[in-house]
C-alpha cells in the first residue's frame, strides 16, 4: 500500500520543514502501524522508506532514516546514538505467528539450524530458547535456500514475517514452533521484538516533529483498532492471506509499551547478555 506521500515524499522540503524519513517494515506485522497514517489530515511531511528489519536498522544507524522501528537487539548495541518512543513497540504477549522455527525433528532434538538474515532479534531469541530452555547448542548457519532445500541438510529453519506465516499456515510441516509462545512459556513475560527510535541528532533540532510522529503513529494504531473490518479487508488485497487469518494475526500483535512489556524487554536483554549476544543490558533512554 503506497500513499502519495510514499511515492513522492509529501510536504514542503524547505530547510525549516524538510521531509522526515520514517522506516516502514515490509512485513504484515507493521500494517496496522502505518495504515492509519493516511487517514490523518493536515500533516504529511514524511517519506516512508520500506525495508526488512535488518535493512531499517542499518539505515537508521547510518543516518539515512530519521525515525524507525529498530530491532530490540540492535538497539542494545547502539543505545548511545538513539532515543526511544516511550509509548510504542512491536510486541507479543504469547503467540506471534510470524516468528517460527520449522523443523523435521522435535525442538528439543534440534542440532542444526538455518537462520533468516532478516531479523537479528529473532535469531538471539532462538539462541536463548535453545540454550537456556532446551539445553542445546546446535550448529547455526545462514539460510541461503528455500525451506524445503534447507531441511534436506539442517534440522530446522528460522523464519520471520510473511515467509513464516506462509510456511506455517499454507505448509504441511510436522514441527512449527512459535517463538513468542516459547518465550512466554519460558519466562511468563511478553516478548518485545522491536522498538521505535529517533536519532539523537535529529531529535536535537526537530523535537516537536518527533513528538508529532509519535502521536500520528499512536493515532494510526488507534484507528486500526476501531476499524478492524476495514483494515483486514484492505490487507487482504495486498497480502496472500484470507481475512480470518489476518484478523487472528492482528489480534495477537501489540504496539504499545507498557511496564509489563518493558520487563519482558529487560529480561530478554539479561538473557542475551548471559549467552554473549550483547555485552550488557542497555539503559532505556526516551524522548522527553
Amino acid at each position: 500500500m503506497k500513499t502519495e506521500e510514499e511515492k513522492s515524499g509529501a510536504g514542503d522540503d524547505s530547510p525549516d520543514n524538510a521531509t522526515i524519513s520514517i522506516g516502514h517494515f515490509e512485513f504484515l506485522n507493521g500494517y496496522p502501524l502505518y495504515y492509519g497514517l493516511e487517514k490523518g489530515a493536515g500533516w504529511g511531511c514524511f517519506n516512508l522508506v520500506h525495508g526488512v528489519p535488518t535493512t531499517l536498522n542499518r539505515l537508521l544507524l547510518e543516518g539515512e532514516l530519521d525515525i524507525s522501528p529498530i530491532s530490540s537487539i540492535e538497539y542494545a548495541g547502539n543505545a548511545d546514538k538513539l532515543l526511544l518512543f516511550p509509548r510504542l513497540s512491536i510486541t507479543s504477549d504469547g503467540a506471534v505467528d510470524s516468528i517460527r522455527l520449522i523443523s523435521r525433528v522435535p525442538m528439543d532434538e534440534v542440532s542444526s539450524v538455518a537462520l533468516t538474515g532478516q531479523s537479528a532479534t529473532s535469531v538471539v531469541l532462538l539462541k536463548i530458547l535453545l540454550s537456556q530452555k532446551y539445553g542445546l547448542q546446535p550448529l547455526y548457519s545462514r539460510l541461503e535456500t528455500g525451506v524445503t532445500e534447507a531441511l534436506e541438510t539442517k534440522d530446522a529453519v528460522l523464519l520471520i514475517g510473511d515467509q513464516a506465516l506462509e510456511a506455517c499456515f499454507h505448509g504441511t510441516w510436522e514441527h512449527c514452533r512459535d517463538l513468542g509462545s516459547e518465550w512466554k512459556e519460558f519466562t511468563g513475560l511478553p516478548m518485545v521484538f522491536a522498538l521505535w527510535a529517533v536519532s539523537k541528532e535529529f531529535f536535537a533540532t526537530r523535537a516537536d516533529e518527533t513528538f508529532e510522529v509519535e502521536e500520528r503513529l499512536l493515532y494510526s494504531v488507534d484507528y486500526c483498532r476501531s476499524h478492524w473490518d476495514e483494515v483486514v479487508a484492505a490487507a487482504a488485497k495486498v497480502y496472500p492471506f484470507d481475512e480470518e487469518l489476518l484478523r487472528s494475526y492482528f489480534a495477537k500483535l501489540r504496539y504499545d509499551f507498557t511496564d509489563e512489556y518493558r520487563r519482558g524487554l529487560e529480561e530478554f536483554y539479561r538473557r542475551a547478555a548471559e549467552i554473549g549476544a550483547i555485552d550488557a543490558a542497555p539503559m532505556l533512554e526516551f524522548i522527553s
